[in-house]
């Protein structure tokens, strides 16, 4: 299985893929080859995948912001014979959380937002849609945070 995810200025993808495990509005939901075409909100977040590489298994966990999830059977316009069943993740933010993850780097652009909504709201400096913006920022932020923290990675 074929599976992208992308973000502006994020893209990743894994060839190899074996298992997406994705929560989605209407429940979980476990891809596996040859799994029937499909859209969906991503709901917690939360984006798993399991790959095999020569012999080899490796797993992928991924935080998204409003993403939309696409499973689609078949092949693409430049491969239309190919069966192959590809996962495609369109998000608002993308954080790939490793073992190795940089969980230090995401606390301080976490605190370095929080400090910045503080220092701008109580000086009047922002506007309404700029203040939306960076309150999501912190949001996404908190969740990644969460997540990296609560997982087995």
């Amino acid at each position: 299985m074929l599976f992208f995810i992308s973000a502006p200025g994020y893209n990743s993808s894994q060839f190899n893929a074996t298992k997406i495990r994705v929560h989605l509005r209407s429940g979980v939901a476990e891809v596996l080859p040859g799994h029937q075409a499909m859209l969906g909100k991503v709901d917690q977040n939360i984006i798993e995948v399991e790959t095999n590489f020569e012999n080899k298994s490796e797993s992928f966990l991924y935080v998204a912001q409003q993403a939309v999830f696409v499973v689609s059977e078949g092949g693409t316009t430049e491969t239309p014979e190919s069966k192959d069943t590809k996962i495609v993740v369109y998000a608002k933010n993308v954080r790939e959380l490793t073992s190795r993850g940089p969980i230090d780097e995401i606390q301080k652009e976490y605190d370095s937002k929080v400090s910045e909504l503080e220092k701008k709201t109580g000086k009047d400096e922002i506007t309404p849609s700029d203040l939306l913006v960076l309150k999501e920022d912190i949001s996404f932020l908190s969740k990644v945070l969460e997540v990296a923290k609560t997982s087995k990675r």
